[in-house]
């Protein structure tokens, strides 16, 4: 896991970013709705981040984890779901370039 996080770092020129994984237990989630639960905290300030996983990562996980720092807001104009929508996109597309 650290090597695609290395490689996506260079790619997406983050080498300056500490980047952290850490496996959740299931109990401590509320789901709403959902299967499985993958989400970033990002300190912008002192470039860190940590991907907090309940599931086992995969590399298009990573990238659009990713992803979340390289366009870390959405536009003016676009609701937070575009947004999301335009990350998995942006992910998938660079997932099957690979």
């Amino acid at each position: 896991m650290d090597e695609i996080i290395k490689k996506w770092q260079h790619i997406f020129r983050l080498k300056d970013w500490k980047i952290a994984t850490n496996k959740i237990p299931s109990e401590s989630i509320i789901y709403n709705g959902e299967d499985y639960f993958i989400g970033i905290h990002r300190d912008f300030s002192r470039k860190l981040a940590v991907i907090y996983h309940d599931i086992n990562l995969t590399e298009e996980a990573i990238i659009h984890e990713l992803l979340h720092i390289v366009f870390p807001l959405p536009n003016e104009d676009e609701t937070f779901e575009d947004y999301e929508r335009w990350i998995t996109d942006v992910t998938e597309n660079l997932a099957n370039e690979d």
